[in-house]
């Protein structure tokens, strides 16, 4: 049987100078050298990236903090060698062996007691040596990581490269490493190890790959499952089979044929039926079973290869741009662009993605975009995306502008696409390929006119991988792109900075495929950031005049990132702040409201004016979705996972059944459903006037809005004339008297409000908060606290308006099993406090 075989301990690191080689000491391990430079040797285990190592032993600082970054810039300017001593029997050696190295990152050089074996130089991409016959009882590896910007500065630019391409392109490496876009001051570039080095121990056969097409006939009634497996080497009597699992653990196909006696490469193809399979669907559209391939050689009992894929049956097409279908059904994109997930390391984090991927749930999205300078995505995420039913748009390794085109680059970004399509198309979740973020928006909009640099990438290479290894999925060249002009949101999709761009036809898109404001995280995130500093000086003002020339203390630029103060969302239509929390709330809410208002115009898809026209837009995905620093930006979940105001008026906004006011020259209520089934009820709609704490007027209407379509209810004309201190109220009701969507609404911009001191009535049993209140309650937050413990603490709603007489009810999610929980209305004096025991 194949085995694997870890090399997780007895590894130890240190640094040296910038050199092009290691001499013969170093290249064999010997610790007893002092280092070119001095350095230690420092004992640690693997996967470890360099700066993971120093922070675990007190070398440096924890570079989250405030200043700490820029103390680190030394780490990345040198070379760093790790070395591994391990042993290998004789009797464990097999018949091949080979040294697999997941996750380099990134120029190295690989020995292997004392001899060179290879030269690594794309993070990218994994590391797979055949060391047969060089091992021996008790073996050396040695890994001679190079300094990237060592490299950079040595490297000879052609001319019509310079002003371009950005330098730290001539490395295969995460764009972010070198730059403060995702929060580290000035930059942080990690270098090192960050996923697992393996011994794999072939015993004469070995499968190379499963690749797995299905294909559902018309009426669903069959599905054609296609199984061709690749392997290498045979052996008399040597046989391959295969079974297919339905959801249920039953057996649904097997089959078996020999191998044969080729001895090189071979590859066997079964044909599996499936009748009435069960289908898969994305998240709010239906179920998502998984069937289990599982693709076995072996040679009588004596197993000798095992692979196993899951897989989903559905059929995804696409009539126009971005008009996705699955199963027939129409769909549509909800969702946010993910970043990596750690700032000093691209280490994969399955527990925080699996938070991550719970927040996400909880905000209605069925779609994540991979952005084109994310990390390599571990095989666990992808999964727990087949699981949970989220759509996965998964860009290649590319980021705003222009990028090389030397043949040898082009051979790298062809391997890594052939690596990423080759594990990944069997997933159902993954709904398209994409070439890169902004590669082309950015060139056009830099050096309009000019000839895009290593566009042939995109245009040419990148679509001939995913052509002949995944041709049934669509693949989109560069996001934004597909119309006039590469961000032109009438064609193709767009990416929205519509308060720093003037962009034609923004209104209405087809595909806002990344959406940005900039805002502070909470309050309480917010003095964490600058520990030891004060983020609202006593001298701060808290107003924007002609003199002021950031919108917020300018402190906080230590933490914000690419000019967000011009990126912020529209805080004067709020109150002026007096203190932190005031000021915080201030853009938070802003944010949100600019979500929310966005987020309903797209899901009408069409203006009030137009109400049987065609609905446009087909999808929206939030930028961004996390951070990896303490960093001010347009993220929904900061550093530390804490959700805020956007986020919660994004779960509100994605919700499949929407009852959504436009408020212009008439006020419009509209009712969306992106469900598979019809909605029917009364639609209620009223006006309360919070000075009197009483509903003043009301109306009703019947509906019936079919699936995938967005329908104008009603105008408020027959209101006539009212107070702009009222507040709009909606809610569908269906036939079994269950409300189904509410909604509410201001009339006037939040600053010329005057809210009332509303008292909360909180009870709890067990995860469930039921809250009321005896007046208007503007942004009801609620907050946990155990034992100090003010983190960690998520609701499936916060932050909502409540009227007299609703009784909203809250479950409280996170892993808190105990403490108190805080209601407030952000406008009233004093919250009401209970207890919390998770039964």
């Amino acid at each position: 049987m194949k085995r694997t075989i870890g090399l997780s301990d007895s590894w130890r690191v240190r640094s040296i100078a910038p050199n092009a080689t290691l001499d013969t000491a170093h290249r064999e391990g010997d610790l007893t050298l002092q280092g070119m430079d001095g350095a230690d040797w420092i004992e640690t285990s693997m996967p470890r990236e360099v700066h993971e190592i120093l922070l675990e032993h007190g070398v440096i600082k924890d570079p989250t903090l405030l200043g700490e970054a820029e103390a680190c810039l030394w780490v990345a300017e040198k070379d760093w060698i790790y070395t591994c001593q391990f042993a290998l029997p004789v009797e464990d050696r097999g018949t091949a062996v080979y040294l697999h190295l997941k996750g380099l990152d990134t120029l190295v050089d690989v020995y292997l007691n004392g001899q060179h074996l290879a030269y690594h130089n794309d993070m990218y991409l994994p590391l797979r040596l055949e060391v047969t016959g060089r091992l021996r009882d008790e073996n050396v590896l040695v890994l001679h990581f190079h300094s990237p910007h060592e490299y950079i500065k040595n490297y000879e630019f052609p001319q019509e490269w310079q002003g371009k391409i950005r330098p730290h392109r001539v490395i295969r490496k995460n764009e972010t490493d070198f730059s403060d876009y995702l929060g580290p001051k000035p930059y942080l570039t990690p270098i090192g190890v960050y996923d697992d080095i393996v011994l794999e121990v072939i015993d004469d056969i070995e499968l190379l790959d499963t690749k797995i097409d299905s294909v559902l006939h018309d009426g669903y009634d069959v599905a054609d499952v296609t199984i061709g497996v690749s392997g290498i080497g045979s052996i008399p009597g040597g046989e391959l089979s295969y079974v297919l699992i339905g959801p249920d653990n039953t057996v649904v196909s097997e089959g078996s044929g020999a191998i044969g006696q080729t001895a090189g490469t071979w590859s066997v193809t079964f044909l599996a039926t499936v009748k009435d399979p069960a289908l898969w669907w994305p998240r709010g559209y239906g179920k998502q079973p998984l069937y289990r391939v599982v693709v076995t050689a072996s040679v009588g009992d004596d197993k000798k290869d095992v692979i196993s894929k899951s897989i989903g049956l559905r059929r995804i097409e696409m009539a126009g741009p971005f008009e996705f279908t699955v199963n027939s059904k129409p769909i549509t994109l909800w969702g946010a662009q993910p970043v990596q997930l750690e700032g000093i390391t691209h280490r994969w984090n399955n527990e925080k993605s699996n938070r991550i991927l719970d927040l996400v749930e909880n905000s209605n999205m069925n779609a994540q975009r991979i952005w084109g300078a994310c990390d390599r995505y571990d095989d666990a995420y992808y999964e727990e995306t087949d699981r949970r039913g989220i759509l996965v748009w998964q860009e290649f390794f590319h980021d705003y502008g222009m990028y090389p085109d030397t043949a040898e680059y082009r051979d790298l970004c062809r391997r890594e696409a052939e690596f990423q399509v080759t594990r990944l198309r069997h997933h159902p979740s993954l709904l398209m390929w994409c070439g890169g973020n902004e590669s082309v928006m950015g060139a056009e909009y830099d050096h309009p006119g000019a000839e895009v640099i290593g566009a042939a990438i995109f245009e040419e290479d990148y679509r001939a991988v995913c052509a002949e290894l995944d041709p049934g999925r669509y693949y989109h060249v560069n996001s934004p792109s597909g119309g006039a002009f590469a961000n032109d949101p009438l064609a193709g999709d767009t990416h929205s900075y519509t308060n720093t761009w003037y962009v034609p036809g923004a209104d209405y898109p087809v595909m806002i495929a990344e959406e940005i404001r900039a805002s502070p995280p909470s309050a309480k995130s917010m003095v964490r950031y600058f520990a030891g500093t004060d983020p609202y000086p006593p001298d701060y003002s808290g107003k924007i005049t002609a003199t002021d020339e950031y919108p917020w203390p300018s402190v906080w630029n230590k933490r914000a990132s690419t000019e967000a103060w011009k990126k912020i969302p529209p805080i004067e239509l709020f109150y002026d702040s007096t203190d932190l929390a005031s000021h915080v709330h201030k853009f938070g809410a802003a944010h949100g409201q600019y979500f929310r208002e966005i987020l309903e115009n797209n899901r009408r898809g069409r203006p009030s004016s137009d109400p049987d026209g065609r609905r446009t837009c087909m999808g929206h995905f939030v930028c961004r979705g996390n951070d990896i620093w303490p960093t001010i930006y347009g993220s929904i979940l900061d550093y530390y996972l804490e959700p805020y105001i956007p986020y919660y008026e994004v779960a509100r906004a994605y919700r499949p059944i929407l009852l959504s006011f436009d408020v212009g020259n008439f006020i419009n209520l509209w009712i969306i459903n992106d469900t598979l089934e019809p909605v029917k009820g009364t639609v209620v709609v009223k006006l309360f006037d919070p000075r009197a704490n009483a509903f003043v007027r009301q109306l009703q209407r019947e509906v019936s809005v079919e699936p995938f379509e967005s329908l104008l209810v009603t105008d408020l004309n027959e209101f006539g004339q009212f107070s702009r201190t009222y507040v709009l109220f909606a809610e569908l009701v269906d036939a079994q008297g269950v409300i189904r969507a509410r909604s509410n609404d201001l009339v006037d911009i939040e600053k010329h409000q005057r809210f009332p001191d509303a008292k909360l009535d909180v009870s709890v049993a067990g995860d469930v908060l039921t809250i009321s209140t005896d007046r208007f309650a503007r942004y009801v937050e609620i907050s946990g606290n155990a034992a100090g413990d003010e983190f960690g603490w998520y609701y499936d709603d916060n932050f909502f308006d409540l009227l007299p007489g609703e009784v909203k009810k809250v479950r409280i999610l996170g892993e808190h099993q105990k403490g108190q929980i805080s209601v407030k209305s952000v406008y009233s004096s004093s919250a009401t406090v209970v207890d919390f025991l998770r039964t």
